[in-house]
């Protein structure tokens, strides 16, 4: 069965449902949903009746051992303990965001993805999605910033992104750097990173930042005729 995703169908107002692998599935309750997606191990095709495949997405997930480094704090604040602009934090959520499913695919709106990204610095800044929110600031201004949650023992980063005009100049590693500290030294030795396989840029930083694929997923996105 598809089971409903409660909060993807009460944000984005329509009926979502999620599959976990699609091996003797049985498609009896697809029609009650307007929208579901499908995670896999590996590749896979399928033709639903009265639905389209209107997007897939190769999802990895990097993931370090964490040691301690000597680097500075370089400009990173917690969002509790500095003044900033919202508006200069949702930017980069949306600057983060330019590789996800939920901008790639052309059935949500560009008002939604926008929306969406906003209540996820919102919730993260409230510590609803997040343990905490860092950025990195030059001149009062906000240019880059990170989100990270624990679980089990082990952190993952939820959002990372650097302004457009300031990438480059190694902001981002600084960030990664700062959180890689900040929980080795609250013992906490895991670090994990999901992004999609075609962010190639994303791809290769992690990899020179000393973090490996362990994890990979395909989605795909099933909307109804």
């Amino acid at each position: 069965m598809i089971n409903r995703l409660d909060w993807d169908s009460n944000f984005f107002e329509i009926e979502i449902g999620e599959l976990i692998s699609q091996e003797n599935f049985n498609y009896e309750n697809a029609d009650t949903f307007d929208l579901f997606y499908i995670k896999s191990n590996k590749d896979f095709e399928l033709e639903i009746n009265n639905f389209e495949n209107t997007f897939s997405e190769n999802k990895v997930v990097f993931s370090k051992i964490l040691n301690f480094s000597k680097r500075s704090k370089n400009n990173i604040f917690s969002v509790s303990k500095i003044d900033y602009k919202i508006e200069d934090i949702y930017e980069l959520a949306y600057e983060s965001g330019k590789f996800s499913r939920f901008f790639l695919d052309n059935n949500f709106t560009m008002e939604k993805f926008k929306e969406l990204y906003k209540k996820w610095v919102d919730n993260s800044i409230s510590k609803l999605f997040a343990d905490d929110l860092f950025v990195y600031q030059e001149d009062n201004k906000t240019i880059g910033f990170l989100t990270y949650k624990i679980k089990n023992e082990i952190a993952t980063i939820g959002l990372i992104a650097v302004s457009q005009n300031q990438q480059g100049k190694g902001i981002g590693g600084k960030l990664l750097n700062y959180l890689e500290n900040f929980l080795f030294k609250s013992n906490i030795n895991i670090l994990s990173i999901p992004t999609q396989e075609n962010n190639i840029a994303a791809c290769n930083f992690y990899k020179k930042q000393g973090y490996n694929i362990n994890e990979k997923t395909i989605v795909k996105h099933y909307w109804k005729k």
